[in-house]
């Protein structure tokens, strides 16, 4: 028999334009196809100095905010997360003509037009400092800035920056200047040389399929071998329970003291941060770094059964060398149900605008000497 496609499947079976239905719980939800999902997006070629908000003006007479959000999700390379929700460019030359307005954009009117507004982006909001300066570039000054100024000149300007006002900078950059631009701005973690210019850091992830202690213990020896693993000691356990995150975290911390690395490398078992605080209450101080996955809304966070309030009441608890760990993943947010109708790149700057905001809440809360 023949491979067929997913798209001739589809026809040969009678199923093309239809939906699936599946049973979830006692309910039933319909997925529809992806061209239920897509819409096709026109955007003109701007006219002269013309930015993103005078072209919705000029097309519809008020403020449209469903095209607001194609015209900044059609800026991004093509990603099909985007398409899924009908903010991707169908063509290079509505890609570019959606940057044109986007690079003729004021900052301050970026951040003054939220994409999508709930308590995190309020958050992010409240923790961003937006000078005059800055307010009044437009998205084609801060691209030249970031690429011609030093690294001293662009870390000032960083807290002026919203996350969605980054994310519509990532999309002006090409990967070359991307390149350029990480290659210039680093941010190494205080005490350390890790994330230093030059400096080539490593993750150790001792996974065992059945959390055997002795199995994770020899997987950090042999990569030490390799001169490797001086970035964190990090286990994905199989199960959650506490107690058995328990036993990997002592295990690990106990390597860490055993060779006087307290000062040089944490430890580290991902499971879910109320499991991790828990196992921090049974066996103090063996937890090293916390680690969580955060989404970029207050609805996407809640899959992670997370809110603003309890990631601030864990960071208030980190008070030593180690804080928190966090990982993203672009996509997540549209593939738990919540892409809220704007596009990846800004769902992912978000992530990293709550971050920062937690951060800045753990400087708070620390002592000078921690």
């Amino acid at each position: 028999m023949k491979d067929l496609s997913r798209k001739r499947f589809i026809r040969q079976t009678g199923l093309f334009g239809a939906s699936l239905v599946f049973l979830q719980g006692f309910g039933l939800f319909r997925v529809p196809f992806l061209s239920e999902f897509t819409e096709s997006i026109h955007i003109e070629e701007p006219m002269n100095g013309e930015d993103v908000f005078s072209y919705i003006k000029r097309l519809r007479g008020y403020m449209d905010q469903n095209l607001y959000r194609q015209i900044i999700g059609a800026a991004n390379e093509f990603k099909e997360g985007d398409l899924t929700v009908g903010v991707a460019a169908q063509s290079q030359e509505l890609r570019l003509n959606a940057r044109a307005l986007l690079s003729q954009t004021r900052i301050r009117d970026l951040f003054d037009q939220p994409l999508f507004q709930d308590e995190q982006y309020d958050l992010i909001r409240s923790t961003t400092a937006m000078s005059d300066e800055v307010g009044e570039m437009r998205m084609c000054d801060l691209k030249s800035f970031v690429l011609n100024e030093s690294e001293e000149k662009v870390k000032l300007i960083m807290p002026s920056l919203s996350s969605d006002v980054i994310a519509c900078l990532v999309k002006l950059l090409s990967n070359d200047e991307l390149i350029a631009v990480g290659q210039k701005v680093f941010h190494p973690l205080p005490g350390s040389k890790i994330g230093s210019k030059g400096y080539l850091s490593a993750r150790i992830q001792p996974n065992s399929p059945t959390d055997d202690i002795e199995d994770i213990v020899w997987q950090v020896f042999d990569a030490w071998s390799y001169g490797v693993g001086d970035l964190v000691l990090g286990t994905n356990p199989v199960s959650s329970e506490a107690e058995s995150v328990a036993r990997i975290e002592a295990a690990l911390h106990e390597i860490i003291q055993t060779f006087g690395l307290e000062k040089t490398i944490p430890n580290c078992v991902l499971s879910h941060i109320d499991v991790q605080a828990k196992v921090e209450e049974m066996q103090a101080g063996t937890t090293g770094i916390w680690f969580q996955s955060l989404a970029g809304t207050v609805e996407a966070n809640k899959t992670f059964d997370l809110t603003i309030e309890k990631m601030f009441q864990h960071t208030a608890k980190r008070k030593g060398q180690y804080g928190l760990y966090a990982e993203t993943g672009q996509g997540a947010d549209f593939t738990n149900g919540h892409g809220e109708g704007f596009d990846m790149g800004v769902h992912e700057a978000r992530k990293y605008g709550f971050i920062r905001a937690l951060k800045m809440k753990m400087s708070e809360n620390r002592k000078p000497e921690d």
